[in-house]
């Protein structure tokens, strides 16, 4: 309040003040709209320099602010000082008045607080509903002893105007809501506390308004979680409605003195701001939000780390109609990719939203126009290299568009409920083509279909798959049905119901993409699977990663271990071929043998020697050794040395080189120089240890870093290191004792394996026994 003011003009203020907070009252449609506008009445009127209003929320006690109007610069704990200033009002059931806030010796720290920042006198005015206190009007001035007897009793005034309105309101709404429809139920998320999607269409032309006159933006940055069902499956409802509410208030701490954090959906939420003036200020904000839902988020004993979108818009850079700015950030969540976490709005992304709804139409469309083809990708037996089934492929050919690829109109049919229909027609679809094969005189093939979770939470699935088995004529066990981790995990007792009722009719089952979802073996166990299929990230990665081999053999391991079969999807190198048959991988599909193809090919594959023609690149040889130099010369030369040892000698020029060929040789012995492009031998030899724990390793090298091969050794990667300039004659005895070595290794195992086969024939005979 401007202090040099007479009494007389600062009483006339305050009438004027009054007046136009009478004519809101009047205007006001909603309690929300009567604080804003009361807030920054009182501000303009030149009275008060900072005004506040906070209603105590009910579940919590709390005060949550609801409109604001003035800056406190530097000041981010204002809301928490404000609120304890608050709750001296509460306390007293009246108001609180102070013309001094530098008191220290009677004045309360938010005083103090305030006092820091500038302010000299406040007025703390209770808000009343059927005589309880139910928020908060706080003013503050730059002046001392601003509030004297005569503005008391006006401040009373506005007081009680102000709650008698919002009283009326109220009962109005009660009355037009019906039973316990209360305000805070049409304008609040019952769950998180925050403003929800009617508040937001209420506020934004208001908060455009005021971006107008300062010449500042109004940005709405949208925020689209991911995989919340699967985390609700894996956590449970209440965990995450904790998570939720963590969310929320993770947001409204980051949205801004006077900013507005809404919850537009279970997963949705936007945060508005007017004070960002350029795009550098807005771009920053976004990283801020980024950065605050990358933290984890802990729930009882765990630590969740929530996936996201967070797409940014802003009035008028985007558009100059504020009706369309949460449509234009939408669009850029919709397509927000890649590291930097967000998306700001561009042009563009209308364009692709136009042709996507443009495809969805087309969708509906395509099943009747006949658009869809199934193409099929044959398995084989990676023993015998024989073709054993097909997986069946859905593709789209779209008029004037040619083939669709189907990671573009797969979860468009997902998106538009058209799975279930869709799906029902691949499943007759291939159940014919299986049938028609057989008729034609070829050797039976198991047909794998995929089921989308919309066609297993379909009531009549198990009709469906019974009806297109009998129209076909297919015999039930040429068809094998394709789940995937995370469709089983959506409740988990009912899936296992439908799954042995699919059982039933005499149908197998397998698991897709196994090792990318949450599935537990003690769920594994329960599921009625015949097969599982280790996605192929894992294969396409387990010649280079030891940690991916590592997978692998754990899957393959567990697979043996529950008596289920295992297939191998994305198989393209001899390498993972032979890798994989060195696990015990039972089948495979893949680019090795075949893409994905029309029914005449298959027919064509099939009659055409179908078999899988690698040549044999094993050997009659006793023993095998693998040198890996980048020096072409030294290979050449080290060959010769072991040209009448009588022992296989493979020589490779990099890592890579070297594992394809431990995948398809056996290979006893290896020896490595330590200087290799991309890499260094002990690196690669440790490599060698995770994925052949049986070969014996030795390093080449005319030097290396002491501290670095002593490590190796001592975590047993090397069995010798052997220094150069070596004597032909020495490095044939360091090669004869390492393959001694590799037999007594051989030997161990043999022996081992007929202990296996023994206690397994005769599980109550004690080791002495069997020893003898």
């Amino acid at each position: 309040m401007n202090t040099s003011l007479t009494g007389l003009n600062r009483i006339n203020r305050f009438l004027t003040m009054l007046s136009r907070v009478n004519r809101t009252i009047v205007r006001a449609d909603s309690p929300d709209q009567l604080y804003f506008d009361v807030c920054n009445i009182a501000v303009e009127s030149g009275l008060f320099q900072f005004s506040w209003i906070g209603l105590v929320d009910p579940s919590t006690g709390e005060f949550r602010k609801m409109a604001q109007c003035g800056e406190i610069k530097d000041f981010p704990q204002a809301n928490t000082v404000l609120g304890n200033t608050a709750n001296l009002v509460l306390q007293k059931q009246s108001e609180v008045l102070c013309n001094d806030l530098s008191d220290s010796q009677h004045g309360q720290p938010a005083h103090l607080e305030m006092h820091a920042h500038g302010f000299q006198s406040m007025a703390g005015l209770p808000l009343r509903e059927m005589d309880h206190v139910i928020g908060v009007f706080l003013l503050y001035c730059d002046g001392a002893n601003a509030f004297d007897a005569d503005i008391s009793d006006l401040l009373t005034e506005v007081a009680d105007d102000i709650s008698f309105s919002l009283g009326h309101m109220r009962a109005e709404q009660q009355r037009i809501a019906g039973k316990s429809k209360l305000y805070y139920l049409a304008f609040y998320d019952a769950q998180t506390g925050l403003p929800n999607r009617a508040m937001l269409d209420e506020r934004l032309p208001k908060l455009a308004v005021l971006a107008d006159r300062k010449g500042s933006m109004l940005t709405l940055v949208d925020i689209r979680l991911q995989r919340v069902e699967q985390i609700v499956q894996v956590l449970g409802k209440l965990a995450m409605d904790d998570v939720l509410r963590t969310v929320a208030s993770r947001l409204d701490a980051c949205r801004g003195a006077s900013g507005l954090v809404v919850q537009l959906a279970h997963d949705e939420f936007a945060i508005v701001s007017h004070d960002l003036a350029d795009g550098e200020l807005i771009d920053a904000f976004a990283r801020q939000v980024r950065d605050v839902l990358s933290q984890a988020v802990k729930t009882e004993d765990r630590e969740v780390f929530l996936q996201f979108g967070i797409g940014v818009a802003a009035y008028p850079l985007h558009d100059p109609e504020i009706g369309n700015l949460l449509r234009r950030a939408r669009a850029a969540t919709e397509r927000c990719t890649g590291e930097e976490g967000y998306r700001l709005y561009s042009a563009d992304l209308d364009r692709g939203l136009e042709q996507r709804v443009q495809m969805l139409a087309d969708l509906h469309r395509a099943l009747e126009r006949h658009e869809f083809v199934l193409h099929f990708q044959p398995q084989l037996n990676l023993k015998t290299g024989i073709v054993v089934g097909v997986e069946a492929l859905l593709r789209w050919h779209r008029p004037q568009h040619g083939l669709v690829s189907p990671a573009h109109f797969i979860p468009l049919l997902e998106e538009a409920g058209l799975m279930p229909k869709v799906g029902g027609w691949v499943l007759r679809t291939a159940c014919r083509q299986a049938k028609a094969w057989q008729n034609a005189g070829l050797p039976p093939l198991r047909m794998a279909v995929n089921l989308s979770a919309q066609q297993f939470r379909s009531a009549d699935l198990v009709q469906t798959v019974q009806s297109a088995l009998e129209e076909a004529g297919l015999d039930p066990e040429f068809l094998e049905l394709e789940l995937t981790e995370s469709l089983i995990l959506e409740s988990a007792e009912q899936t296992i119901v439908m799954m042995h009722q699919l059982k039933a009719l005499g149908v197998t089952l397998s698991l897709d993409d196994f090792g990318t979802g949450y599935s537990s073996l003690s769920y594994l166990r329960r599921y009625p699977i015949d097969r599982i299929k280790i996605d192929q990230s894992f294969v396409r990665d387990m010649m280079e990663h030891p940690g991916s081999a590592a997978l692998v053999r754990s899957i393959l391991a567990m697979a043996s271990n529950l008596g289920l079969k295992t297939i191998a999807e994305g198989v393209e190198t001899k390498g993972q071929h032979g890798y994989l048959r060195k696990q015990m991988c039972q089948e495979m599909q893949g680019f090795l043998y075949s893409r994905a193809v029309l029914p005449q090919d298959i027919v064509q594959l099939l009659t055409s020697n179908g078999k899988l023609q690698l040549s044999d690149e094993s050997s009659h040889a006793d023993y095998t050794l693998l040198i890996v130099d980048d020096e072409p010369n030294v290979l050449t030369s080290l060959k010769r040395v072991f040209r009448k040892e009588g022992w296989l000698t493979l020589t490779a020029s990099s890592a890579a080189e070297g594992f394809e060929l431990l995948a398809t040789h056996d290979v006893g012995v290896i020896m490595s120089d330590q200087r290799m492009p991309g890499t260094t031998g002990t690196e690669f030899l440790h490599a060698v240890k995770e994925m052949y724990p049986d070969t014996v390793r030795l390093l080449l090298t005319g030097y290396a870093d002491f501290s670095t091969v002593i490590d190796a050794v001592n975590r047993g990667d090397l069995y010798k290191v052997l220094s150069k300039p070596i004597e032909d004659a020495a490095l044939r005895e360091n090669i004869h004792q390492a393959f001694r070595r590799f037999e007594v290794f051989a030997e161990n195992r043999r022996l081992m394996q007929r202990v296996e086969v023994l206690e397994s024939m005769y599980p109550d005979t004690n080791d002495a026994e069997i020893g003898r």
